[in-house]
């Protein structure tokens, strides 16, 4: 200290002390930061990963003991890998002032190095963390994974893991080869599948119960699927299994889902008993499989004696002779048992083809078992052919099958005595209030009977609803196939509707198919679509308010040669439907809301059932909606486009019923219930027909033997003899003539089936109940037409056509020759192969739409042409038969009258191999030519 600090000492002791005292503290406080950087500065010294520490010109400033090896590295001069990595790491961190991380292989080991630039000292530490153990891990769990990968994907089996709402997780590539098609599985479920590739859907409902059964369980579920090929019979059988997976808390993870084809199993087992060594060995393996396997296995050769059965079928065999006493199966089985077996085994040995029956075996408890057996020829090396079964214990199908059998007899028969208890009353109901309205009634009494045909009517629509979803969910409601113009038959379905929404003072906005499809001609059920769209729009009027609108269009989506595809739209500005509701609306008998019925009315029915019939027709129907703003319902559908003679039959000019057809007529009404038969009696009266009434079966023979009708009317459900008796003993008559007498059955029941089942009693037509009087008259004009020889049915709106003539139009006829003609005249021009006045006058002269099937038929025939000779290269008269049917209606369009009779001669069962090799090569080479002179397009 010098005299100048000391001369600034203070001259106080006090503060001279206080002054030391902080001196000191400062002191104490350097001395502990310098042992703490002491401390902080050995932690790279003792850290086991690498710490370095570098200019930005790449020069080592440190390297922490662990860093030894790269620091060397550093300070090496001959070549090196680690080097270069080091310092472009530092440089690229310093140079961008932003923390990287980046792999580094040095000296075998992997390293993550993480370069953290400190810019304002200029340099960089690198920090390195050894991460090769867990590299190494890594290698080996993707190792490991690929290595389960391959397995699955070359597994010669169905796998596939399904999540807990049974939509598919993983599906391996002998499942679905093609990856495509593989990735879009992922999310679907089995019924997807199905829909996808054809399969029937009853498959994913049985599924659907063996998961749930599997899950129920907790325990493995196997069983045998069949899928039908392209021709309906069974073409792959599966043994399948259900795997269920559950985590630790007790829930369902996963179901492993495993599928074996069991034919090629069986080929591959026969293809590899090629030596004694491998047969025992096979043998052993085989009786293994087939003693685990709970179906019943067995060989018998031609005497019948048993050459093997598997474990299931000893334990069978034993318990049927300790059930029966005895020492011998065939003891305990009865002698018809015994013969339908031999019967089988032998009709397997004589043709050579397997057999497939069902048969039962009743034990001596009385217990019945049902077996379900698939015999196969066995043919051994000698030659000799032995009989291989397989039996499966069908049992609890039948049970359920037969159940399920008799709760739908049940259904159908309450069905059809409901229909029957309401609709005959419904019948005098209106029929009397119909007869009612054309007397002389005062403005009070027309109010009263309108009230009563309203309320009538509606409770009939209600029926109708009701059967309709019966039919539908018992699978027998059949769809029409008639040509008919889509846009014109929903656009007079409308109509009606129309005018109720305008009276109602709702704004109705329409767009026509016909815009956007100038030839809307299709083969469906029309009034099935019909129905559909009076369902949407008529709820579409009932949801929305006065000074509403509803818009209702339809549009054209795509086609096909073949097939049209169009959507029908019915929006509203309603009352909308809550988000949580748009699926509930679809259920049976269930509106969106508690109290819609008690404001709107309606039975819940009408979107049930039409969603039913979209689905049934290959569409689905969608909604849309925001409650308080209105809901948009629509559906798409394809259809077959209808032929030109399709069309032309549709459009034939309907014959009138007239009166005369029916005046003068002797009729016999056959009908229990009083009120029908005055009703019915009043109105045939009405137009001049003569009419006797009986009240019973019994009574309508006793007038039929005193007198000569022209028809006769016949009640289905009567007390003591039905129609169908009374319809035996008629056609039964001795006098042929007589016994042919027309008969018109009058039902209240609603099915097709009904119908069917009438026509083969001998009845002649079917008029369900309430009826309408135009189609009765109608009905009863065409019976009397034909009663003299082959009944012809009048042609109505939207029934169905006759099949249309294979032959193609004839060609204009040529002028005839004048006298003056003469013989030395120059030949006439080659006819060209095609003629457009089809065509022409199915477009009805628009050239655009003329041009449009011109050009269709230039883009889509070379590819048939392909198709077709490959078909012809491989002998596939199948696949040449399709492309045959396929052209025929473009053909027949296009007036290729020529081309006719190869097509005929390729559709043909009757045709030999070489006519249809001769067919198929003059078709294609005509198809060639036709599209070669064909033109590009119709001048306007």
């Amino acid at each position: 200290m010098t005299a100048d600090d000391l001369s600034l000492l203070p001259d106080d002791p006090a503060e001279l002390r206080a002054l030391l005292l902080a001196e000191r503290a400062r002191c104490a406080e350097a001395q502990a930061e310098a042992a703490r950087l002491r401390t902080a500065g050995r932690i790279p010294q003792f850290n086991p990963n690498p710490v370095l520490r570098l200019n930005a010109a790449g020069e080592l400033l440190y390297a922490n003991p662990a860093a030894a090896m790269l620091a060397d590295e550093l300070q090496a001069t001959g070549p090196s890998r680690v080097r270069p990595q080091l310092m472009q790491a530092a440089m690229q961190a310093l140079r961008s002032s932003e923390k990287l991380q980046r792999d580094l292989l040095a000296n075998g080991l992997q390293f993550l190095l993480f370069a953290v630039p400190v810019p304002e000292e200029g340099v960089a530490m690198l920090y390195l963390t050894d991460v090769t153990a867990q590299r190494q891990a890594e290698q080996e769990t993707r190792e490991q994974r690929e290595f389960y990968e391959t397995i699955l994907a070359h597994l010669p089996a169905v796998v596939t893991v399904l999540d807990p709402d049974q939509r598919y997780r993983y599906v391996n590539p002998y499942a679905e080869p093609d990856p495509a098609l593989r990735k879009a599985r992922a999310g679907q479920n089995f019924a997807d599948h199905c829909a996808n590739v054809g399969l029937p859907p009853a498959l994913a409902v049985r599924r659907r119960r063996l998961f749930e059964r599997a899950v129920t369980n907790r325990e493995v579920v196997s069983w045998e699927e069949r899928w039908p090929g392209p021709t309906g019979e069974i073409a792959i059988y599966w043994q399948c299994y259900y795997q269920p997976i559950f985590g630790a808390d007790g829930v369902l993870r996963e179901m492993m889902c495993y599928g074996l084809d069991i034919t090629n199993r069986r080929q591959a087992e026969a293809r590899s008993r090629q030596s004694e060594a491998q047969a025992l060995a096979q043998q052993t393996f085989t009786n293994l499989v087939l003693d685990l396997n709970p179906n019943l296995i067995w060989v018998r050769d031609a005497e019948g004696r048993t050459m093997f059965e598997n474990a299931e079928m000893v334990a069978l065999r034993s318990r049927a002779r300790q059930l029966a006493n005895t020492d011998s199966m065939e003891a305990a089985l009865s002698k018809e048992e015994i013969e339908t077996s031999v019967r089988a085994d032998q009709q397997v040995l004589q043709t050579g083809e397997q057999l497939t029956i069902q048969t039962s075996v009743k034990l001596a408890n009385g217990e019945v078992r049902w077996y379900q057996t698939v015999r196969c020829p066995l043919v051994l090396a000698d030659g000799t052919a032995q009989v291989l079964g397989v039996s499966t214990d069908i049992t609890d199908l039948k049970n359920a099958q037969h159940a399920a059998e008799a709760a739908a007899t049940s259904r159908e028969n309450f069905l059809a005595n409901m229909s029957h208890e309401i609709r005959t009353p419904l019948n005098g109901v209106l029929g009397m209030t119909n007869l009612l309205v054309k007397t002389g009634l005062n403005e009070q009494q027309r109010n009263y009977t309108a009230i009563i045909q309203h309320s009538g009517r509606h409770l009939l629509n209600v029926v109708n609803d009701v059967l309709d979803m019966a039919k539908i969910t018992s699978g027998k409601l059949d769809l029409e196939q008639s040509a008919f113009n889509l846009c014109d038959s929903m656009g007079k379905a409308a109509e009606p509707l129309v005018i109720q929404a305008q009276e109602k003072g709702i704004r109705v906005v329409g767009t026509l198919l016909r815009d956007s499809c100038p030839l809307p001609w299709v083969v469906g059920d029309s009034y099935r679509l019909n129905q559909i769209l009076i369902n949407l729009l008529s709820n579409a009027i009932k949801f929305t308010p006065s000074g509403g609108t509803v818009s209702v269009g339809g549009y054209f989506v795509s086609e096909t040669e073949d097939t049209l595809t169009t959507e029908f739209r019915v929006t509203d500005s309603g009352i909308g439907i809550a988000p949580d509701k748009l699926e509930s609306i679809f259920q049976e008998f269930t509106q969106a809301y508690a109290d819609t019925t008690r404001q709107f009315g309606g039975t819940g029915l009408g979107l049930s059932i039409s969603r039913a019939l979209v689905a049934q027709m290959g569409g689905r129907l969608t909604v849309q909606s925001q409650y308080g703003q209105g809901s948009s319902f629509s559906f798409i559908t394809t259809l077959p486009k209808a032929s030109a003679e399709a069309r032309r039959t549709a459009m034939a000019p309907i014959v009138p019923v007239q009166e005369a057809a029916v005046r003068g007529r002797r009729v016999l009404l056959v009908e229990d219930n009083p009120v029908n038969r005055e009703v019915a009696q009043l109105l045939l009266e009405s137009h001049g027909v003569i009419v006797d009434e009986a009240a019973s079966g019994v009574e309508a023979l006793v007038l039929f033997e005193q007198s000569r009708y022209d028809v006769i009317l016949m009640d289905i459900q009567m007390p003591g003899m039905n129609g169908l008796e009374a319809t035996a003993h008629i056609r039964a008559y001795p006098d042929a003539a007589r016994a042919a007498t027309p008969i018109l059955a009058l039902t209240a029941n609603a099915f097709r089936a009904d119908a069917e089942k009438y026509a083969a009693a001998g009845m002649n037509d079917t008029l369900s109940k309430p009826f309408d009087e135009a189609e009765l008259l109608s009905k009863l004009a065409s019976l009397i037409s034909g009663a003299n020889g082959p009944l012809v049915e009048l042609p109505r709106p939207n029934s169905r056509p006759d099949a249309p003539s294979t032959e193609a139009p004839a060609p204009p006829s040529e002028p005839a020759a004048t006298p003056d003609a003469s013989p030395a005249a120059a030949p006439p021009e080659e006819k060209p192969p095609f003629d457009l006045a089809l065509l022409h006058q199915t477009a009805r002269g628009n050239t655009a739409f003329m041009n449009r099937i011109l050009t269709s038929f230039r883009t889509n025939t070379p590819g048939s042409v392909a198709d077709l000779r490959a078909a012809q290269a491989a002998g596939n008269w199948p696949t040449a038969a399709a492309v045959a049917h396929k052209l025929r209606p473009s053909l027949q369009l296009l007036g290729a009258a020529g081309l006719a009779p190869w097509l005929q001669c390729l559709e043909a069962a009757t045709s030999s191999d070489a006519e249809r090799q001769s067919a198929a090569g003059q078709l294609a080479l005509a198809l060639e030519e036709l599209l070669r002179v064909l033109p590009m397009e119709v001048p306007a």
